[in-house]
C-alpha cells in the first residue's frame, strides 16, 4: 500500500503517516509519529510540508489534530498536475524542435551519418523505429532467423499502419520450409493490401532494411548469433550507399520467385499389394 501511494507524490514516510491518519481519524502530531514509528520532530516538519501540498488539514482545537484529504481528492490533484506537467513538456518539446536545429553546425548538418549496433536490444527496437519513420516505401531482404526475432520485437506491427498509409513493402525471404508459419500472418496481410508483396529466394543469407531511400540498416554477418557470434548491424543515412544498396535489392527482386505458403505434400500412394501363398500344382 505504501509503494502505492508513493506513486501519488507522497514518499514513504509520508505514506505512511497518512495511513496512519485514515486510519486513525484526527489525531496530533505526537500520536501520528508513534502510530507511524516515526521521530516526533520529524513527523512535525512532514505534516507541515503536507499541509502546505494541501494532502493534510488542521482543526482550530488546541492540540491542533491533523485531517487527511479524502484519497480521491489526492489521486485527482496528482493526476492533474502530471497533465498539466505533460502539456507543458510538449510545448517546450514543440519549441525546442524548432529551436535546436539553429545551434548546429551547417557545415556538418547535412554529412553523413553512421552507427554501428551490437545485439539484439541494441538492434532491434531501432529498426522498430525506422519501420515507424517509413513513408512511402519499405524494402526488406531477411532471413528465417532475422525474420524470428523481428517477430519476438514486434516490428512486424507497425506494417499495417504503414500499408494502410499508402506504403508499399517489397520482402525478400528465404525459400525455408521455418518460415512458412510466420508468413501466414504477411499471406493475410498481403489479401488487403496488394501493395504488400513477397519473395522467396534460396540461398538467401543477406540481411538489408530500406526505408524511403533515406536510411538503411545492414547486418554484416547475417546470422551471428546463430553461430555464437553476437549480432551486429551497421545504421546510415549516406545517400550514395543506400543507392547501391538499393540496386543491389531491386537485382535480387528480380531473381527471387513467388512466395509459397504451404508446404506441398506429396501424393499419398498405395502400397504394393503383397504375394499370396505359392500354390503346388499336382496332376
Amino acid at each position: 500500500m505504501i509503494q502505492s501511494l508513493v506513486r501519488f507524490g507522497l514518499n514513504e514516510r509520508e505514506a505512511q503517516l497518512y495511513l496512519a491518519l485514515l486510519q486513525r481519524g484526527p489525531s496530533t502530531a505526537p500520536e501520528l509519529a508513534r502510530e507511524a514509528g516515526s521521530d516526533r520532530v520529524v513527523a512535525y516538519r512532514m505534516l507541515d510540508a503536507l499541509r502546505a501540498r494541501g494532502t493534510v488539514t488542521v482543526t482550530a482545537e488546541r492540540p491542533r489534530r491533523y485531517v487527511p484529504v479524502a484519497p480521491r481528492t489526492l489521486f485527482d490533484e496528482h493526476l492533474e498536475t502530471k497533465r498539466s506537467g505533460v502539456t507543458e513538456d510538449e510545448k517546450l518539446a514543440t519549441a525546442l524542435t524548432e529551436l535546436l536545429p539553429t545551434y548546429l553546425d551547417q557545415s556538418q548538418a547535412g554529412a553523413p551519418r553512421f552507427q554501428v549496433l551490437q545485439g539484439a536490444p541494441g538492434i532491434y527496437p531501432l529498426l522498430r523505429e525506422m519501420v515507424k519513420r517509413a513513408r512511402t516505401n519499405l524494402s526488406v531482404m531477411i532471413t528465417h532467423s532475422g525474420l524470428r526475432r523481428s517477430v519476438e520485437y514486434g516490428i512486424q506491427q507497425e506494417i499495417p499502419r504503414f500499408l494502410r498509409s499508402g506504403g508499399r513493402v517489397r520482402m525478400i525471404v528465404e525459400s525455408d520450409p521455418r518460415v512458412r508459419s510466420v508468413l501466414h500472418g504477411f499471406e493475410r496481410s498481403s489479401r488487403l493490401f496488394p501493395s504488400l508483396e513477397i519473395r522467396q529466394l534460396y540461398p538467401q543469407s543477406a540481411r538489408v532494411t530500406i526505408v524511403d531511400d533515406r536510411e538503411v540498416l545492414i547486418f554484416p554477418v547475417p546470422n551471428g548469433h546463430a553461430r555464437g557470434v553476437q549480432e551486429v548491424a551497421i545504421w546510415t543515412d549516406n545517400p550514395d550507399f543506400i543507392r547501391s544498396q538499393g540496386l543491389y535489392f531491386d537485382g535480387m527482386w528480380e531473381r527471387a520467385g513467388p512466395a509459397t505458403w504451404r508446404v506441398r505434400r506429396a501424393p499419398r500412394t498405395r502400397p504394393p499389394a503383397k504375394p499370396g501363398p505359392k500354390v503346388r500344382r499336382t496332376r
